[in-house]
């Protein structure tokens, strides 16, 4: 049964459809916390990064050559391209391109990649309407609030139905930061997240045929849906006042019943924001292996192991993850440029043989392919395992954990990491922020544009029209 079953049916303001939608429509900048803003800041400083990081990329050429064959308004601007075109079209685009390169922000209890259609959504219709910079940040903090209240309420077992979360609760994010911007009502914040919750969807069926392009429209659509309801809600288009809680409603649909917890999508409103729990990449490789790659880097710096002396490595991940990344073929032609980004033993040889530098540089396609292709590191990889572990289950969703374990001609050496790497446990500091940012976007963007990109970022609240934000972004296009 739903907890709090017999507030579920009421049609009644004091619905959590409404409750919520209230909340996130009068939400002002001037109530959120220094370091809510500082932390929207440096999430909207990496989505720029990790998606003009996709510029070039097989999928994000395909859906370039579309949108230019379709045409549009020219509103707002493809990121990394330069190109413009409608609010709807932009906000797919980058919200795919988002995803593309697996450096995007993660949220761990809702197992979702918040940012690339929330933000992509916020930007999309925030330069269409020339919002400033205050506006823009207080609509992805409302998306934030959305998605990850919302995803919480279903999950664990959305996932496990096969639901992609990035594509599911996402649209709701991507609706009430594009909501946020519009300035609605909450009425019509409702009618834009019940809009939202219809044109929800994505699953995982691609990953049983080991393709990924599929996960980047999941996501990218997730950006579109999200415009699209918030424009409708604000010309009046009802959407209703319960999509989360009506029986035939979002959380009864896509969850099973007894994981349903629909409290958590008001559960200290103002008191706590989402957005702080949110995590940061360091590595181009699906989250779910990045435990994994700390622990090992962790017994190789502690005993300085070199690679002669590995006989076997087994690494032992959450059983849900272990799905998505064993992989030990991801030369495979079907695998594309995804192939090394889902593969936790080629990660994991390439930390072994060109250290943490090496991991780190796997954003490059073409240090990538080549690394890929080299003979070495697929023999290496034999050397390597990777093996579901039900104990990790009991923590999860709440801890992605994984432990490693290096058998070397010395002796076996075994590491635990619970929370990887950019959890706000195990933070990435806002210099290591600032070297990734720099390093994705400096084959696109000049030096002293990547430095003004920066600094804007940080004067955000007082830019009065982020045109001239996104004017910054396209300088070298």
């Amino acid at each position: 049964m739903l907890r709090e079953e017999k507030n579920v049916n009421r049609m009644s303001l004091e619905g959590p459809t409404l409750i919520l939608a209230e909340y996130l429509s009068k939400l002002s900048f001037d109530i959120l916390q220094e370091e809510v803003i500082k932390k929207a800041k440096y999430l909207l400083l990496d989505y720029i990064g990790y998606t003009i990081s996709s510029y070039k990329e097989d999928a994000a050429e395909i859906i370039i050559s579309v949108i230019s064959k379709i045409g549009g308004k020219p509103e707002s601007t493809v990121l990394g391209y330069g190109m413009k075109t409608s609010c709807l079209l932009s906000a797919f685009a980058n919200g795919a391109m988002a995803h593309m390169t697996e450096l995007d922000d993660t949220h761990t209890p809702t197992m979702s990649h918040p940012g690339d259609a929330i933000i992509s959504a916020a930007l999309a219709l925030g330069e269409r309407e020339g919002v400033g910079g205050k506006e823009l940040l207080t609509a992805i903090v409302v998306g934030y609030e959305a998605a990850l209240r919302i995803g919480e309420a279903v999950m664990p077992t959305h996932y496990w139905r096969g639901f992609h979360p990035s594509g599911t609760i996402n649209t709701f994010g991507a609706a009430a930061a594009a909501g946020r911007v519009l300035n609605l009502t909450p009425n019509q914040m409702a009618s834009a997240l019940g809009l939202a919750g219809l044109q929800a969807s994505g699953y995982f069926y691609f990953v049983d045929e080991g393709i990924r392009m599929p996960k980047d429209f999941n996501v990218g659509r997730a950006a579109l849906s999200g415009v699209l309801a918030s424009l409708l809600a604000h010309e009046r288009f009802q959407g209703g006042t319960t999509v989360l809680e009506s029986e035939h409603g979002f959380c009864r649909l896509f969850a099973d019943p007894f994981s349903i917890n629909i409290n958590r999508i008001t559960e200290n409103l103002g008191k706590e924001f989402k957005i702080l729990e949110v995590s940061h990449k360091p590595y181009s490789a699906c989250r779910h292996m990045h435990a994994a790659i700390d622990a090992l880097l962790n017994i190789i710096r502690e005993h300085k192991i070199s690679p002669s002396e590995i006989e076997e490595v087994v690494a032992s991940i959450f059983s849900t993850g272990a799905r998505f990344v064993d992989d030990p073929e991801p030369w495979l032609p079907e695998r594309g440029p995804y192939g090394p980004r889902f593969s936790t033993q080629f990660n994991l040889a390439i930390a072994i043989i060109e250290g943490e530098e090496g991991i780190r540089r796997l954003f490059d396609r073409e240090y990538a392919r080549t690394k890929l292709n080299d003979t070495y590191v697929r023999e290496f990889m034999k050397k390597i395992k990777v093996v579901p572990n039900p104990e990790l289950d009991k923590e999860f969703p709440r801890m992605w954990s994984s432990i490693v374990e290096v058998k070397t001609r010395k002796g076996v050496y075994s590491h635990r990491v619970d929370y990887p790497r950019g959890e706000p446990r195990n933070p990435m500091s806002y210099e290591e922020l600032l070297t990734k940012f720099r390093v994705l976007t400096s084959k696109t963007l000049r030096k002293d544009v990547i430095e003004e990109i920066i600094n804007m970022i940080n004067n955000l609240e007082k830019v009065k029209d982020i045109r001239e934000f996104i004017d910054l972004l396209t300088k070298s296009s």
